[in-house]
């Protein structure tokens, strides 16, 4: 199933056009318009205004761009990698949004998987970046607010990492159920337990960690039913907590990188891999540093 058309989508603006796409999916012209139909005839346009006021300034942008350059081909980066496996295999449906896609490396298993796949990114280079290294993905530039004025419903969408950027996370929730189509899948994944936010909170631009409690409330008051609920990456807990509330001082992060590594260091990254790949993403063990909800939008 492809993502459908709804009645009266608002025009907004798009700061990137797109060409040569499928039928059925997304077209731009030169002026930045987006235009979509399911039968590869062009109907009239629909202009796509984006705004960036849904995540934090150009410092957490910066340092995120950062971040996604340093892990390069994601090799080493066991969270990422592993957890994006994990969220593929509770997508529901064939048309997928990403919100907040980064780097798309979701979007691209997804794509391999069979999956109709789009992305919103407030970042410009990493829409680039993501476009420019799988030229089959449509990233668009845009976030979370943007969601409503695609003119589109989803049988899933995702925001990975993402909700906990936005001020008003109630107003977020509420614009993606109106942008999923009638029992559509919402997966969302945001930092966990309130009393761990720290420096590295804070430099990305977080507002907030959640509790189980809230995140499943919030979204039930969006007109959510929950499906699921659980904690992951349950290994990282100590040492995150340790880093942030006894030493006061960032997690280093570096292992995850790109960058060349000692035998030793690559023995400790395929130990952590096969950590996720075969406990972390197949048990729950009660908490960690992340919580992942999925939910069905209720009508």
């Amino acid at each position: 199933m492809i993502p459908t058309r709804t009645d009266a989508p608002t025009p907004v603006r798009c700061s990137r056009s797109v060409s040569g796409v499928f039928p059925a999916i997304v077209v731009g012209n030169e002026s930045g318009e987006i235009v979509m139909s399911s039968t590869g005839v062009k109907p009239a346009p629909v202009a796509i205004e984006i705004e960036d006021s849904a995540v934090a300034g150009a410092s957490s942008a910066e340092f995120l761009a950062d971040l996604y350059a340093g892990l390069g081909s994601h090799r080493n980066d066991f969270r990422n990698l592993n957890l994006h496996r994990l969220i593929a295999s509770l997508v529901r449906g064939e048309s997928v949004l990403d919100i907040g896609c980064g780097s798309a490396t979701l979007l691209t298993i997804l794509r391999r998987r069979g999956h109709t796949v789009f992305g919103l990114e407030p970042n410009e280079a990493l829409v680039k970046n993501a476009n420019a290294r799988d030229t089959e993905l449509k990233v668009f530039h845009g976030t979370g607010e943007s969601v409503n004025t695609l003119g589109l419903r989803f049988e899933t969408i995702t925001i990975i990492d993402v909700l906990e950027h936005i001020e008003d996370d109630r107003s977020q929730l509420a614009r993606i159920h109106a942008a999923l189509a009638p029992g559509g899948q919402l997966i969302v994944l945001v930092p966990a337990f309130q009393a761990l936010y720290g420096k590295r909170d804070l430099r990305n631009g977080h507002y907030r960690r959640y509790s189980r409690k809230e995140l499943v409330g919030k979204m039930q008051d969006a007109g959510f039913s929950i499906d699921s609920s659980r904690h992951w990456n349950a290994l990282g807990f100590v040492p995150y907590w340790f880093s942030e509330r006894v030493l006061r001082r960032e997690l280093n992060g570096d292992i995850r990188t790109d960058k060349a590594k000692s035998w030793p260091t690559r023995l400790v990254i395929r130990a952590l891999h096969a950590w996720y790949r075969k406990l972390e993403n197949n048990i729950s063990l009660g908490f960690g540093l992340s919580l992942i909800v999925t939910a069905t939008r209720q009508d």
